[in-house]
Parts: C-alpha cells; sequence; structure tokens
C-alpha cells in the first residue's frame, strides 16, 4: 500500500512538474515539493543559468541565508565527481567534496546539506539541490533515497524543457524577451483585457543616439550599453511587467492592468535613471538618455495589437521630434 502511494504520488508530481514551462513557478513547485514530502525546511536549488559556462548560480532557497551571488564552479570537485557518477550525494559525500575545496566550502558551512539530489540532462549537470535536516530529527531512509532518485529524473526533464523554452523566448544578450514572444503575450493581453475589461498600457522606449555610439566605440560597447540598460529596466518595472528588446535599440514594456497615468510614472521612472546613469563602455563614462512613448489600450478604437503597437510608436517619434530624452503619451 505504501508503495502504491508513492507510485501515484510521484505520477501527481511528474504531471504538475511537466505542465509549466515558466522557469519559476517551476522550481518553486520543486521546492515545496522537498519541503512536504521530506519534512524538511532547509532547501536550496543551485542552476546553470549562464549559457557561457558551466558554473551553476543559485537560484531559490528557502530557510538559508546564502548570498545571491553564490556559485559552483564549473572545475570543482564535486562538479568533476558528478559528471562520472550522478547519484545522489549523502552529507559525508558532500563533505568529502565540498569541505576542503576553496570554491564550494564557502557554501557547505553555509548549507551543511544532508542530501545533495543532482539534475543531469544527458552528459550536462543542470542543476544541484540541496536539502537540510529533517524537522522530524531522523536519518533520510532508503525509501526517501529512492523517492528523491525518481523525483530527480522527473525535475531534471521538467527544468530541461522549461531551460530549452527560455533559451527560446529570451534574447541571449540582454535577458529580456524576444520579439516574437512580445507578440504573442501582447495578443494574449489585448484578449484578456477586454474580456475582463481590465486596463493594459505599452512603453515603447529607444535609445538616443545609439548609432553614434556604436560608431565611435565600435559594437562591442554598444553590446555592454544594452545589457546595462536592460538591467535598468529589470530594476526598474515590477515584477508582473513583460519587458522585451523590440529590435536593435528599441525596447517594449506590456504593463498589465496598468492604467495611462501608472504607465507614465514607470516610463519616466526609467527614463530618469538611464539618464542619470554613468555607461562604463568606453575609456570614458558615457551618458545616455532614452526616448519613450506611451500608450494605453482602447477596446473601443485598437481592435489588434498592431493598433496599440503604431499608437505607443507615435507618441515614440514624437518624443525624439521634441528632442529626445522624454516621455510621450499618445492621445486618443
Amino acid at each position: 500500500e505504501k508503495q502504491i502511494f508513492d507510485l501515484q504520488n510521484l505520477i501527481e508530481i511528474a504531471m504538475s512538474l511537466s505542465s509549466t514551462l515558466d522557469f519559476d513557478n517551476l522550481m518553486e513547485s520543486i521546492v515545496y515539493i522537498c519541503i512536504g514530502q521530506m519534512i524538511i525546511d532547509e532547501v536550496a536549488i543551485f542552476l546553470h543559468v549562464n549559457l557561457d559556462s558551466e558554473e551553476l548560480d543559485l537560484y531559490m532557497q528557502k530557510g538559508y541565508n546564502l548570498t545571491e551571488n553564490a556559485r559552483i564552479p564549473e572545475k570543482s570537485n564535486i562538479m568533476k565527481h558528478l559528471k562520472s557518477s550522478c547519484d545522489i550525494l549523502k552529507s559525508s559525500d558532500a563533505e568529502e567534496l565540498m569541505k576542503t575545496d576553496p570554491g564550494t566550502a564557502g557554501i557547505f558551512n553555509i548549507l551543511k546539506p544532508e542530501i545533495i539530489i543532482p539534475l543531469k540532462s544527458k552528459n550536462s549537470i543542470n542543476g544541484l539541490i540541496f536539502l537540510g535536516n529533517k524537522l522530524i530529527n531522523s536519518a533520510y531512509s532508503n525509501e526517501d533515497i529512492r523517492f528523491l532518485d525518481q523525483l530527480s529524473r522527473f525535475a531534471s526533464i521538467a527544468v530541461e524543457n522549461s531551460r530549452l523554452y527560455r533559451m527560446a523566448t529570451l534574447d541571449r544578450m540582454t535577458g529580456l524577451y524576444v520579439h516574437h514572444y512580445f507578440q504573442e503575450r501582447l495578443a494574449e493581453e489585448i484578449k484578456r483585457s477586454s474580456r475582463n475589461h481590465s486596463s493594459l498600457s505599452l512603453i515603447m522606449a529607444d535609445l538616443d543616439n545609439f548609432k553614434l555610439i556604436n560608431d565611435t566605440y565600435g559594437r562591442q560597447s554598444g553590446d555592454i550599453i544594452l545589457k546595462d540598460i536592460a538591467k535598468i529596466i529589470h530594476h526598474n518595472i515590477r515584477s508582473f511587467d513583460i519587458a522585451a528588446r523590440y529590435g536593435g535599440e528599441e525596447f517594449a514594456i506590456i504593463l498589465t492592468d496598468t492604467g495611462i497615468t501608472t504607465a507614465h510614472h514607470i516610463a519616466e521612472r526609467l527614463r530618469k535613471k538611464i539618464e542619470e546613469t554613468l555607461f562604463h563602455a568606453a575609456p570614458d563614462p558615457l551618458k545616455l538618455t532614452i526616448s519613450i512613448g506611451v500608450s494605453q489600450f482602447n477596446p473601443d478604437l485598437d481592435k489588434r495589437k498592431d493598433d496599440l503597437i503604431r499608437k505607443a510608436d507615435t507618441a515614440l517619434y514624437k518624443a525624439k521630434n521634441l528632442g529626445k530624452n522624454r516621455v510621450v503619451i499618445h492621445e486618443d
């Protein structure tokens, strides 16, 4: 009966993990599955998020107090070990591999994991899940290990699928959404806004005189600036806003459940932050400005997403023509 119950539980977990491609939701599901099934309150997940290296970065933690930039190096002992043997590691294994390794000793001393679950895809390690002590002061049983082993298989597949989807929808350089994803989401949000009678606004923004930067300092400096602009956008919009690289040095931000007044405040905050920032992408620090157009979805006038984009674009070009470095709202 216990085995049947565990099997049914694993099937439900597998269905749950395979039902989402959103990275954050998936990670949160894995965290709470571990907490609920193992009766623990300490979980940390490290993931392969940087496509240019094999390092694992801290992505999510519950109950621990690691710094946000915590990282497991590609050449650490634990990574070398897991490339040849991808079994679940117990506390004694973790101590042997991590405690004397300069790259992981600090992380080990904070986590002191009882169990480490590797997430493997083909020949690479996509992530590690660290689990703390059980709350009922008992050791992990053989049944627990078998359950976690099965969980790791489901979680590895789900993480890889979500990662591939993320790669297909995010601009590799800036980390913002790509153009086609923006178009799809805008169409979805317009339908939702029409159905629920909720507000929807759109920001279109374009860096001023960016071609001059590329021509003067080269495209490599331009790329550094685009990355910095993307970080500023991330830090100055809300978690549920949808920011995309529309093309070149132009950006678009979908503001759901947002009227034109709030959208204007967000756009102005973004403009000011960029104006105040010194960009270190050339021999001397650079100052940049951005022009922004804002529009609000009007179900009586806007029949397609292109209508809303056209309005924001019109406001953006007006901002350029009025002298740049300003926010212009489109008036229907």
